[in-house]
């Protein structure tokens, strides 16, 4: 069984979803919250929020979609949603990436492998410091990690146009230049997309604290 206090993003179901499917099927509840000690508060789960509408998004998500059962109900005065995932016959994936419930962790069974060639040790070095922060970043965090990755990876893969004379020396390619600006902007984009994730969430906690 997984547990949330609030509705997570869609993205966050379908993983859920897709390792449970992949494992022997399992429960999403909503409205529930876990401490670490795993002693259960019910705080309950607002019908404003639309869960039937985010689980429907999730499936869209998956391929194969399993057989999957959700629906709101009362315990102890408080409205819960209850997400009943059954086993699949056959590997469902998520947006391309197949996860596995593993005990009470989520786990990525196919991560994609970057190879870096360029021979610029300072964005192998970045990279790793990412792949450390990945381990137990949220969803949000994690989105925006990969996305910083793949930058990295076009920065290695095109060094000869976006540093010619070595990365201490800016480029003086046109091309070069135009691609420079590109990618401070996604950089710039992802972050602003996290920051709104971020405070999204603090919301959802607050509302329901």
């Amino acid at each position: 069984m997984e547990y949330k206090a609030v509705l997570p993003p869609s993205r966050t179901i379908a993983q859920l979803i897709c390792s449970f499917a992949n494992a022997d099927g399992g429960y999403i509840v909503l409205g529930v919250s876990e401490s670490p000690g795993r002693t259960l508060e019910i705080p309950g789960l607002s019908q404003d929020f639309h869960a039937n509408s985010i689980t429907h998004k999730a499936l869209d998500l998956l391929s194969p979609q399993p057989q999957t059962h959700y629906q709101y109900i009362q315990h102890q005065g408080k409205s819960l949603y209850i997400i009943k995932v059954e086993k699949s016959g056959v590997t469902v994936s998520a947006e391309g990436r197949i996860f596995k419930r593993v005990g009470v962790e989520t786990i990525l069974i196919n991560p994609a492998k970057i190879e870096f060639k360029g021979g610029y040790q300072r964005v192998r070095d970045t990279h790793q410091l990412l792949v450390n922060s990945k381990q137990h970043a949220t969803n949000s965090k994690s989105r925006m990690i990969e996305h910083y990755q793949s930058i990295l990876k076009i920065i290695d893969d095109l060094n000869k146009q976006l540093y010619p004379h070595g990365p201490s020396n800016f480029t003086t390619d046109p091309e070069g230049k135009v691609l420079t600006r590109i990618l401070y902007s996604s950089f710039v984009d992802n972050f602003e997309t996290y920051l709104s994730d971020i405070l999204y969430e603090i919301f959802l906690a607050c509302k329901f604290s």
